[in-house]
């Protein structure tokens, strides 16, 4: 019997499972990142058109709605803006936030600081998505 033949070339160690988890992890965050900013724009622009447009038109005398203007439970208007600033606030800054922890702690004080802009920008979406999303499920329901 001839003893088995060996390769020469270097085998790569097989991948943990910790690993393959933060980078799909990885993959899921920048993907979210980089769809948040381009979906933004133009929900931020319509929220930011709908509020200053209808509040000159409503000063001005030009328009006169039949429900509470800029008011979270009965402007539908503004609660679906809102609440589409807010999710989209919320999936950007919060991949974000899981970039800069995988990236374990390299970085230094750019980091931190990202972190803490990230967490402000989370917070301030979450908030408008809890102060929109009951108006939003009453007009569904």
């Amino acid at each position: 019997m001839d003893p088995p033949i060996e390769s020469d070339e270097f085998e790569l160690p097989t991948e943990t499972r910790r690993g393959q988890a933060a980078r799909a992890i990885e993959g899921v965050c920048t993907t979210a990142a980089r769809w948040s900013i381009p979906l933004f724009v133009p929900v931020g622009c319509l929220f930011f058109l709908y509020v200053v447009g209808g509040y000159t038109a409503v000063s001005v005398g030009i328009w006169t709605p039949e429900y509470a203007f800029l008011s979270p439970s009965e402007d539908v208007y503004l609660a679906w803006l809102g609440l589409g600033s807010g999710i989209t606030i919320c999936v950007g800054t919060g991949s974000l936030i899981g970039l800069a922890f995988l990236e374990d702690g390299e970085g230094g004080m750019h980091t931190e600081l990202s972190i803490l802009s990230a967490f402000v920008g989370f917070g301030f979406g979450a908030g408008t998505v809890r102060m929109t999303y009951t108006t939003v499920l009453a007009t569904l329901l």
